[in-house]
């Protein structure tokens, strides 16, 4: 038999170098590379997920979600004045930007995703047949958005505009000052901008950041609870916004994946009850400590500066090194990282290192890290 080949926008398309990493970790390995929360899933979720299991027949949703779910998630924007009909409920929020970017991308469109940025951004716009074009966001400004480069690199060919805040793997997020810019910027364009809100509701600023189809009406929403409420296995996410775009990504959706999970769906409610809001309170201020207590303890304990989050789980910390070979040696001592090489060219000579640990686990990382780095230092030597 001779050797298969995959189609062609499948060629050339491997596993993330965050999976790669995963991957070689030896067994007792401390993650810090890991992108979901360790916090349970909040009773409420848990105990309406039992109910339902208990007293309800759980066969398919329509392929757009329950209704019920979609009001609450079009309500979440308000100032869109969305109807439910302009809402999916998808399997995850990745299932989402999938979604998206197979209905909007044509071959050869141009899709601008930030530098750094999410790992999936530059492999999905290729298997759409896009072809993705880097904005800045410099490392030497701590990641912040640059207006100059985010122009320079609009075209009549540009499609779309990926934008996430607050960021992975930065953790920043982008004022409303910033998110004007960008709109300004895009006025003169018929582009379509998909904002990944995943992280929304992670956030340790005075108040929820901004989106920017507040500023920029052409805007496509995904999010989801798989973050701000330790929800990643049950697979609960949204795209919402455009209604002609959600029209034909709900015809993808059905053929993809039919509906999401019932049992998720019907326990998702309560994320807008009062109790899950308490339970998003209480993360975001777990996560704010953990974070503190990281960033203090690579400055005091290593010597490393780390980029301060203004939301979601990562901080990037600058090793003025090679990435990779800087999150191999960590491999060998047993603490897994991820090479800031993974998420675009900005986050090269950084690590992106998660605070989804108790303190406990967080302090034996860090120790091992510095153990990794003094040993790298002395083989240069």
């Amino acid at each position: 038999m001779s050797d298969f080949l995959p189609a062609r926008r499948l060629r050339g398309i491997e596993k993330s170098i965050i999976r790669q990493v995963f991957d070689r970790a030896r067994p007792g390995s401390i993650n810090l590379g890991l992108g979901e929360p360790d916090l349970p899933t909040p009773d409420c979720i848990r105990e309406a997920a039992a109910r339902v299991i208990r007293e309800e027949q759980n066969g398919y949703t329509i392929h757009a979600g329950l209704k019920s779910l979609r009001e609450r998630v079009a309500g979440d924007y308000s100032h869109l004045r969305l109807t439910p009909d302009q809402v999916i409920i998808t399997a995850g929020s990745q299932e989402a930007l999938y979604l998206a970017l197979m209905t909007i991308v044509d071959e050869g469109d141009e899709v601008l995703i930030p530098d750094p940025g999410f790992v999936a951004y530059p492999t999905i716009v290729r298997m759409a047949g896009g072809v993705p074009v880097r904005y800045r966001l410099p490392a030497s400004r701590d990641f912040a958005f640059d207006a100059e480069d985010f122009r320079s690199r609009l075209s009549p060919r540009t499609k779309v505009v990926v934008s996430i805040s607050p960021s992975n793997p930065t953790g920043r997020v982008l004022s409303r000052d910033e998110l004007r810019e960008m709109a300004v910027a895009l006025q003169e364009t018929n582009a379509l901008v998909i904002s990944d809100e995943i992280y929304r509701d992670l956030y340790f600023t005075h108040e929820r950041p901004a989106s920017i189809s507040e500023y920029y009406a052409n805007t496509l929403i995904i999010g989801g609870l798989s973050k701000s409420m330790s929800m990643t296995g049950w697979r609960l996410g949204w795209m919402c916004g455009i209604e002609s775009v959600v029209r034909s990504a709900l015809i993808l959706h059905g053929y993809v994946t039919t509906c999401a999970s019932t049992v998720s769906q019907k326990a998702a409610l309560a994320a807008w009850t009062v109790e899950g809001e308490n339970a998003r309170r209480e993360a975001r201020q777990k996560f704010l400590e953990r974070r503190d207590y990281l960033l203090a303890l690579l400055e005091e304990k290593i010597g490393l500066h780390s980029v301060t989050p203004d939301g979601a789980f990562y901080t990037m910390v600058k090793v003025d090194d090679d990435s990779m070979r800087v999150a191999e040696a960590m491999l060998e001592h047993g603490v897994i990282t991820v090479p800031g090489a993974a998420f675009g060219e900005e986050g090269e000579s950084y690590l992106r290192v998660s605070f989804c640990a108790d303190k406990p686990v967080l302090a034996e990382g860090v120790r091992r890290m510095g153990e990794a780095l003094r040993i790298e230092t002395s083989e240069k030597i």
